[in-house]
């Protein structure tokens, strides 16, 4: 994805992102922590500043049906905080705006009608279109007067209305280049429905559902699916490995191996089989590592089991089984203590994962293989 910015120059101008991984949740050292120990998500959310807030709404957005989600990069947002875009014309489009306050108490009519005023001199200023959605996120939600007009576009229209026209009104300085009567006319000409608030409870709730949950606030992960059972044929994925498994059995027992020759030989076959079965474990693990932990988990993984063994891959071996054998042996056993996947990490997932490195030419078996 590329970047965007809001239209302007100098101070003006804001660069928009795309989602990315967070810079506070570090896929090498986070783990769940029993869940007697751990905070519940709303206590460690009022712990948060506001960069914080905004990175786990920004989180929370990527659960809903959008082309792109970004979050502005300035302190000019122009009113936008998080921005959630339909297609990939972005601010030219249909958009949500979502504006984090996180605030140690529920948002007054003076919190929310400054950040009402902003997007519509946004909008004014021809820095993106009328957004279809606008909503307040707030742990601390809105309190009882905010509620009674955020809900209703005619009070809420009414009510600033008159924010704007009283006697040293607040308000007046932020219009800048804008006239009153422009941005009055606006007011009564736009949409006002599309405000509203999105409450603390539906945020968690939804972001439980994202690869970050669990490393944000150290909770279980989800339940893993099982495995897939290894395919009758080799898929085009395997190819690799199973040539250097193949040529590992050719040194040991000599002739030519296949893998229909390997499935069914006397000595070879079950070992075949089970390093199929563990090749599909770790690519499961993979796929589950992609919608449940931040994103460089698995690679930290894999990472730790590479050099957890590659030491014991540059020894000098009889044949390449033996060095086989003698790497899935090092990684089976490797005290492994700081990754996010160990809670669902099976043994069989560690053998997988030294095919899964075989695959990418880190480990070879024999000094020639896949030559």
């Amino acid at each position: 994805m590329t970047e965007q910015s809001l239209e302007g120059t100098g101070d003006d101008a804001v660069s928009i992102t795309p989602i990315q991984h967070p810079t506070a949740l570090d896929a090498h050292a986070w783990a769940p922590v029993p869940s007697h120990l751990s905070l519940t998500p709303e206590k460690r959310i009022s712990l948060y500043d506001d960069v914080q807030w905004e990175e786990f709404v920004l989180e929370w957005a990527t659960t809903l049906t959008y082309e792109q989600v970004m979050r502005s990069g300035g302190a000019h947002d122009h009113g936008v905080d998080v921005a959630g875009f339909v297609t990939s014309a972005g601010f030219d489009d249909l958009w949500d705006c979502y504006q984090c306050k996180h605030y140690g108490k529920a948002l007054l009519p003076s919190d929310a009608y400054p950040e009402i005023l902003k997007v519509i001199l946004g909008t004014l200023s021809g820095h993106y279109t009328w957004p279809r959605k606008y909503r307040f996120a707030a742990p601390h939600g809105v309190g009882t007067t905010l509620a009674g007009v955020i809900h209703s576009p005619t009070k809420l229209r009414s009510e600033l209305t008159k924010a704007l026209t009283k006697d040293r009104s607040t308000l007046t300085p932020q219009l800048g280049q804008h006239s009153l009567d422009t941005v009055l006319a606006f007011i009564s000409d736009a949409d006002f429905s599309i405000f509203g608030t999105v409450e603390l409870h539906e945020l968690v709730e939804a972001h439980a559902s994202t690869r970050w949950h669990s490393a944000r606030f150290g909770v279980e992960l989800p339940n893993r699916p099982a495995p897939p059972e290894p395919s009758s044929d080799p898929t085009d994925e395997e190819q690799h490995y199973i040539a250097q498994l193949l040529q590992a059995y050719s040194e040991r027992h000599g002739g030519t191996f296949t893998a229909p020759h390997a499935t069914e030989h006397e000595y070879v076959g079950a070992h075949f089989v089970r390093q199929r079965v563990a090749f599909y474990s770790a690519e499961a693990l993979r796929v589950f590592a992609r919608d449940s932990v931040p994103e460089g988990t698995f690679a930290a993984l894999q990472q730790d089991i590479f050099d957890g063994v590659i030491e014991t891959h540059d020894l000098g071996h009889a044949d390449g089984l033996q060095r086989l054998a003698e790497v899935t042996k090092s990684a089976q056993g490797l005290a492994i203590t700081s990754n996010g996947l160990l809670p669902v990490l099976a043994v069989r997932d560690r053998t997988g994962i030294c095919h899964q490195l075989a695959n990418e030419e880190k480990l070879r078996w024999c000094h020639a293989a896949a030559e």
